[in-house]
């Protein structure tokens, strides 16, 4: 937990000294670890001649002030301080009634009891697979997600974009694209949803930006001073690309200090490397990019990216964003002789973004989306303070992020569903750390990405691939597998039911992902076609990028899905997407319903067979026991309880909170005896 926060501290004493005895000696340190030579480089354009006075609570202030020193130095605390203060009183004057409001009356961890439905707006609920949707065609699918009981819709990018990556390479990030019908169709669903009680989660894509965007379209014309917005270096990498059995493809740059850095290829079906060869009034510049060509990295050490970031995050949160979702946060500070992941200045950096957000709109909450094993995710949430919303109120939250992804219960989960053996879970549920208790994952069967193999070991990546393959696609050379939940689970309801029984029922946040709660197909014709379309953007530019392969295969668990096949599953009780529908909505009901399946605890429950997957959820007043069959044969078990529990059960059945019928079991001194029938899962309310 604390693992940054002491060299914050040691910032501002080293601050502190050196500022008395007149060195800067610390600050030529803290820029020679930079990884952009400053060839092009700009003066700061913001001096300040005064801080303006805008009240914030003493947490926020003292965490914004140890960002700033870690980040940009001492010498630039007052300027860059300044700066942000007046973002913070701008954002105020423009937040409405409504919004201040809910700053005062919303919970600290109001987020804990959401469930997400995450879809692309062009692409959910189309009228037919050749037309794309629109916010304002998107209205039409809000009563079909309030049946199906979802609470949070999490839009995937819908700022202005050229389209190379779905939208996550962002052009302009205070603009919503113009296919999607603009700013003010997104105002006018927002606003349609919100009265019917959704709430919006978006995407803070912040790591890089397209090559559409101004600062790189300004820097290609020739105004150099921009290159210094993005990470650039004017000598051509040296390096080595091998294979890393644990992590995939790497490449090892000599730098020219002599340190070593190792950062890896995302993309290795893709790019050959991290960097993009530029030609700037003749002269040749290397831009970097942790993903593809065309989304170039930024540089976060510029505090004009800084006061930019800012801007876009409090335009959102005016307008009514609940959750953001921090894209490739691990990414964010690039350090020589380092992977680039998960560095103290991007802790750092965070700490500062979640701090100004809980500063402008406190209603609002960050999540962070980071590959990583949570050990490494740990840090992100940082430690709890008590913030002051006013003179009555105050919140309990975390200072860098309040929700994180699970990655590695993903492929934990797919293990146990694929062998029928728990133990795959239950080995990732016990490296998974203890949080802070205002702070939750969220968790997920699929999304829009690939199903990651990384965050497990070899012998099981390789069991999880070879089971999965032949349903999906290969991405990253073996280390994911793009496709569909029904198709890697045989489009067969009861697995299916099974797969969600499990996400349902486990702690965190819920994710369902477009589609899937009606039995969606990959769509190969789709991801052939977008590839063209990638390709054409890229060739248009008139630009020769060093792309292996346009294909991106987790667009086959993309594409468009129309309307009429949602409404279809929720009416004929005879179509296989009903069945799959009408067991999901059931499982969101039952969970809504019980609160102890939100914020309760889990407890692992020991069974006699490896198929058995049991565990109870308890808090102060209740508890539930859940026991999942992920056998294709009907098994009976035995279940070891604690002897409080056993005492509470005096009956020869309980009551399934799924299917509201009394189950038979045997009561024995250590727990009980009961059978299931094949992939079957019991929810017992005790």
């Amino acid at each position: 937990m604390l693992k940054y926060k002491p060299k914050q501290l040691f910032s501002l004493i080293l601050a502190a000294l050196f500022t008395w005895s007149g060195s800067h000696n610390y600050i030529l340190a803290q820029n020679s670890l930079k990884l952009t030579p400053k060839t092009p480089t700009i003066v700061e354009k913001t001096t300040v001649t005064n801080i303006p006075e805008v009240e914030i609570a003493p947490e926020l202030e003292k965490n914004i002030k140890a960002s700033i020193i870690s980040v940009y130095g001492e010498d630039k605390l007052d300027a860059v301080y300044s700066n942000v203060l007046k973002l913070i009183k701008k954002a105020r004057e423009e937040r409405n009634d409504k919004l201040k409001q809910d700053d005062i009356n919303r919970s600290s961890d109001w987020y804990k009891d959401e469930i997400v439905y995450m879809f692309y707006a062009d692409q959910f609920g189309v009228k037919d697979k050749n037309s794309a949707n629109t916010f304002e065609g998107l209205i039409g699918m809000l009563d079909y997600l309030k049946d199906l009981g979802v609470t949070t819709l999490y839009i995937l990018p819908f700022m202005d974009s050229p389209m190379g990556d779905a939208g996550f390479d962002v052009k302009d990030p205070k603009n919503v694209r113009k296919d999607l019908g603009g700013m003010e169709e997104f105002e006018r669903f927002a606003m349609i949803a919100r009265a019917k009680g959704f709430k919006i989660k978006a995407d803070l894509i912040l790591n890089h930006f397209s090559d559409q965007h101004k600062w790189f379209q300004d820097a290609l014309k020739g105004d150099l001073s921009k290159l210094d917005y993005f990470v650039a270096t004017n000598k051509a990498p040296a390096y080595k690309r091998y294979r890393d059995e644990n992590i995939g493809i790497i490449a090892e740059y000599q730098e020219d200090n002599g340190l070593v850095s190792k950062r890896r290829v995302i993309f290795p079906e893709i790019c050959e490397n991290n960097y993009r060869k530029v030609t700037i009034s003749g002269k040749d510049y290397y831009v970097y990019h942790t993903f593809y060509p065309f989304q170039l990295d930024v540089n976060w050490e510029n505090p004009e990216v800084l006061y930019y970031m800012l801007d876009a995050i409090a335009f959102w949160a005016n307008n009514g964003v609940d959750i953001f979702r921090l894209d490739a946060i691990p990414y964010f500070i690039k350090e020589k002789g380092t992977n680039a992941e998960n560095l103290p200045k991007t802790h750092d950096t965070v700490q500062l973004l979640s701090s100004f957000l809980q500063a402008i709109g406190p209603r609002s909450v960050l999540q962070a989306e980071a590959c990583q094993w949570p050990k490494d995710i740990l840090p992100y949430f940082g430690e709890e303070n008590k913030i002051k919303v006013n003179n009555d109120k105050q919140l309990t939250r975390t200072d860098e992020v309040q929700i994180a992804y699970h990655f590695p219960y993903m492929p934990a989960i797919w293990a146990s569903l694929v062998t029928g053996d728990k133990e795959h879970f239950w080995k990732a549920y016990q490296s998974t750390p203890q949080i802070p208790d205002s702070s939750t994952w969220a968790i997920f069967l699929r999304v829009h990405d690939e199903l990651t193999l990384e965050m497990v070991d070899i012998e099981t990546r390789k069991l999880i691939y070879d089971k999965l393959i032949s349903k999906g696609a290969q991405f990253r050379e073996g280390f994911g597998v793009s496709g569909r939940i029904a198709n890697f689970l045989d489009n067969d309801p009861s697995k299916i039911g099974l797969a969600y029984s499990v996400l349902l029922s486990l702690p965190g946040i819920p994710i369902i992902y477009y589609g899937d709660e009606i039995g969606a197909q990959n769509n190969w014709e789709y991801a052939k076609e977008f590839a063209k379309k990638r390709e054409a953007t890229q060739k248009t530019k008139g630009e020769n990028l060093e792309v292996k392969s346009y294909f991106d295969s987790r667009d086959i668990n993309r594409g468009p899905i129309e309307k009429a096949m949602f409404y279809n599953a929720t009416r004929n009780k005879s179509d296989l997407s009903n069945q799959i529908y009408r067991t999901i909505r059931n499982l969101i009901k039952v969970r809504k319903e019980n609160s102890v399946l939100t914020k309760g605890t889990l407890t692992p429950v020991k069974s006699n067979q490896e198929s058995i997957f049991s565990y109870l959820r308890e808090n102060d007043t209740e508890q539930v026991l859940v026991v999942h069959n992920l056998s294709d044969k009907p098994v009976k078990t035995t279940l070891d309880l604690p002897r409080d529990v056993v005492n509470k059960i005096s009956k020869s059945h309980l009551n399934d909170l799924l299917t509201n019928k009394q189950v038979k079991i045997k009561q024995i001194s250590s727990g009980l005896k009961i059978t299931l029938k094949p992939y079957q899962s019991l929810w017992f309310k005790l």
